[in-house]
């Protein structure tokens, strides 16, 4: 008996196995699927918001600072935004709002920033990281989060100044100037008391504001204005006693001529939290504004530095090096040392033609050049031209300092040189041998006898001389 086939033919136990397959790969296709739409699809959460979190004039959203910006024109202020990257042009009437830039500043541009600052500019700074300017205002960002605990009209640990308590008082509610006007509904300002969870956030359910705070790492300056508190919560101040329960989470002082307001946190200036009303967190913001207007010189400019928030033309890599190596002292010092070794490099480098050492030809010694001289004196029996170059070397050294007599010939001039020799009685033999030897031909060892002669006339007229 044969077993039971499928119409294919394969056996049945075959054919349910491959259908079992075949719907676990379309199950698993499906699951896969979904997770993919469900991840395109659910839009981006950070902390509890969505959309662009850049603390930006450019952002109507809810992690923006656009409503800053319409605040501070409302208020008077001639609004800016500046995108180029050069410095900020800041005159004694202007504050620049440096909010918690995604591109941080160089030490250079913070130097620049606070120079216009002491001269009498002003400036909004919301602490970002690891900034130079943190070390220069003597601030630190502390991480450690607390209640946010507001200070009426801005309190300080000074008496404040009559001008600045009815600058404060100027503006008693941003909200409710806001109301005054029906184009505010179009830019969000208005009070959230209608939201599903009374106007809070995602990420403050218990619908209280938490900020963080700074602390202070240099002398903490005598007109310190506070415009806002962050205070740690009980249990957590019981289990830290090295934390104060109340620090600083935005406060003013005074750089030099002009003015300075650190924010530690940004989400005291956000869009979604100074449009809740109940929070007071815009006359925070209106109050900090009219600080910043206050001087001998009343500002009235306010530019936004988006450049840093990465809009404008920024330059590519090779652009970014090229500026660095003109411009900044240290890219010069760069530059020098890389031309110095590229030139080491390319001396100790391989050559494309290799270099060849210069030929030097072998020249004989003097003593070599007597000696081959004689030998080919003596093959030809040339004694009386030997005599001849003995001669004459003789009388060159006798004579030397004194002057030839004008039209002789050499042969004259020798037979001179002789005649005075001969005036010598000791002398009269090696004279006449020298003679015999410049007229005929002698053999090897009367020519060695030559050679004593003449050295016996020099001898003895260089004594003479002497």
């Amino acid at each position: 008996m044969t077993a039971p086939s499928a119409p294919n033919g394969e056996p049945l136990e075959v054919a349910a196995l491959r259908q079992r397959r075949m719907r676990r790969r379309i199950a698993l296709a499906v699951v896969l699927t979904i997770i993919v739409l469900a991840a395109l699809l659910t839009p981006e959460l950070i902390g509890g918001r969505t959309g662009d979190p850049r603390l930006t004039s450019n952002s109507a959203e809810a992690q923006g600072a656009r409503l800053l910006y319409e605040l501070a024109q409302r208020l008077g202020w001639h609004v800016e935004r500046w995108t180029s990257g050069d410095p900020v042009q800041a005159d004694s009437r202007t504050v620049v709002a440096l909010l918690d830039p995604v591109q941080p500043l160089g030490a250079m541009e913070a130097h620049r920033l606070l120079e216009r600052v002491r001269a009498g500019s002003g400036l909004l700074y919301v602490m970002s990281g690891s900034s130079p300017l943190d070390d220069s205002l003597h601030v630190k960002r502390n991480l450690v989060g607390g209640v946010y605990e507001p200070a009426a009209a801005g309190t300080s640990d000074a008496q404040r100044s009559a001008a600045d308590r009815r600058s404060a008082r100027r503006y008693p509610s941003a909200a409710d100037t806001a109301k005054s006007d029906d184009e505010e509904v179009d830019t969000g300002a208005e009070c959230a008391r209608a939201a599903p969870n009374g106007g809070g956030l995602p990420m403050w359910l218990d619908q209280t504001v938490r900020l963080w705070r700074f602390d202070w790492t240099g002398p903490r300056p005598a007109d310190v204005v506070i415009f806002a508190r962050s205070a740690i919560e009980g249990r957590a101040a019981e289990r830290d006693t090295t934390v104060h329960r109340s620090a600083v989470a935005a406060a003013g002082f005074g750089v030099g001529r002009g003015r300075v307001v650190v924010i530690s946190d940004p989400d005291l200036i956000r869009n979604d939290v100074l449009r809740v009303c109940k929070w007071g967190l815009d006359v925070v913001a209106a109050r900090m504004l009219e600080y910043l207007a206050t001087g001998v010189v009343r500002r009235d400019r306010l530019v936004f530095d988006e450049y840093h928030q990465g809009f404008g033309t920024h330059p590519g890599t090779l652009r970014a090096i090229v500026a660095y190596l003109s411009r900044a002292p240290s890219g010069h010092v760069l530059l020098q040392a890389m031309l110095g070794g590229l030139v080491l490099l390319l001396a100790l480098g391989p050559r494309a033609l290799p270099a060849h050492d210069a030929e030097r030809i072998e020249r004989r010694s003097p003593l070599e050049h007597v000696t081959a001289l004689s030998r080919a004196y003596a093959r030809v029996g040339g004694t009386r031209t030997a005599t001849s170059r003995l001669l004459h070397g003789v009388r060159r050294r006798v004579e030397r300092g004194t002057r030839n007599s004008a039209g002789l010939t050499a042969s004259e001039n020798d037979d001179r040189f002789l005649a005075s020799a001969a005036a010598m009685p000791e002398l009269v033999e090696d004279v006449a041998l020298i003679r015999r030897a410049l007229s005929d031909p002698l053999s090897r060892r009367e020519f060695e006898e030559v050679g004593g002669a003449l050295q016996r006339v020099e001898q003895s007229l260089l004594t003479q001389r002497r």
